[in-house]
């Protein structure tokens, strides 16, 4: 029997209702006022051996392109107006992480070798072009996420080894400070959009912290572990037995954060207060497993779900209603509408966690996440350790 793919990775458009679905081998756009469908998937691909082909996107400023990325190491840019394919590159490594700069020049990427590189937004002359380009900051572990300062000065990025970078851009060899204090690896990164001199940080230690980013100062750490603990999955492996979180989708309007977590059925809501502080709102419980969220223009939350039951709802929508944030019902007609949108379909559903991946609780093989050289090394400690 055949499966329906659920939505893996959602963004939104920052300039007009339109809401973008990762869904396999092909994407999905969605007008979020009227529930209608702006692009819908190939009919005649709908059938499809699963690859995550659109696993990161990303706007520019106006969004008028959108970037995207998955495990092909393709950089496609797509014109939003019609959703027609402008351009496509090809990443040396695989992308984890990546951005328009301001003028949509060049498009920034983080690869899992722990190098970020500066492509021009331009369609490559040959093949070879991405290997001839020279990285602008390198990792000794896998760069997990990355953003650029308003003003462009510098470069943030976050790592597998608990560490938070500032560097300056271009020159990502001078190093301006490090972020210090968190003690598990770190998934997400993201400046403030209300207070752009703030970075918010988050990953699998159980907080959300802020940081003055520029001076390396821990500015807050809050403890998120109790509002998810009670809606986390049964754990599969040690990886898996504390909670991770995988996205923090922002809406700037209301000054909100929507914390996602890996493998939970729930999603947690922080508010930034009067007096600069983050704060617990509310945890908003879904019916299935979440995957990703983003907020549209309304200031409603799109969640999308991996539902057990095959005629599940991939998608759940909530809204703000007398200050609290509620689940509308799936028999409403805007939620139904999108809920019936035909996806792509795999006869067996692929592994939707493997971010739990990025701890090291487990004796994994080192090169499912680092480079072989940098394995052998770390490897090598490992030993020294044992020894000792």
């Amino acid at each position: 029997m055949s499966l329906r793919i659920p939505f893996t990775t959602v963004i939104h458009s920052p300039s007009k209702p339109e809401i973008v679905l990762a869904n396999g081998k092909q994407f999905i756009v969605i007008n979020t006022s009227t529930g209608e469908v702006v692009k819908p998937i190939n009919e005649n691909e709908r059938k499809q051996e699963y690859s995550e082909l659109y696993r990161i996107m990303t706007f520019n400023n106006d969004g008028s392109l959108l970037a995207t990325t998955g495990d092909d190491k393709k950089i496609n840019v797509y014109d939003t107006s019609d959703w027609s394919l402008k351009l496509s590159r090809v990443a040396h490594k695989r992308i984890n992480s990546f951005q328009f700069n301001h003028a949509s020049t060049e498009i920034i990427i983080a690869d899992k070798f722990g190098d970020v590189y500066a492509h021009p937004n331009k369609n490559q002359e040959d093949q070879k072009e991405a290997e001839k380009l020279e990285p602008i900051v390198g990792h000794v572990s896998m760069v997990t996420d990355m953003t650029l300062s308003k003003d462009e000065k510098f470069i943030v990025t976050s790592d597998r080894d608990e560490h938070i970078r500032v560097s300056r851009y271009p020159n990502g060899y001078n190093i301006e400070t490090f972020c210090l204090g968190h003690k598990d690896v770190v998934t997400y990164i993201q400046l403030l959009p209300w207070n752009e001199g703030l970075l918010i940080s988050a990953g699998g230690d159980n907080t959300v912290r802020v940081w003055d980013f520029l001076k390396g100062k821990e500015i807050q750490s809050l403890n998120i572990k109790e509002y998810i603990q009670p809606y986390m999955a049964k754990a599969t492996d040690a990886n898996s037995e504390e909670p991770m979180v995988r996205k923090l989708a922002i809406d700037a309007s209301k000054n909100l954060i929507a914390v996602v977590f890996a493998k939970t059925n729930a999603v947690v809501l922080l508010e930034w207060t009067s007096d600069n502080t983050l704060t617990y709102k509310s945890t908003l419980e879904t019916e299935s497993t979440v995957l990703d969220a983003t907020f549209d223009l309304q200031n409603r939350l799109w969640v999308t779900l991996a539902p057990t039951e095959e005629k599940g709802d991939l998608l759940a929508i909530f809204e703000e209603k007398n200050g609290k944030y509620e689940h509308l019902s799936s028999k409403e007609q805007h939620v139904k509408q999108v809920n019936s949108i035909e996806t792509g379909l795999v006869e067996k559903m692929p592994d939707l966690y493997t971010i739990f991946g990025l701890r090291k609780l487990l004796d994994l093989p080192d090169f499912v996440q680092t480079p072989p050289d940098k394995a052998r090394n770390k490897n090598k400690k490992r030993k020294v350790e044992e020894t000792k």
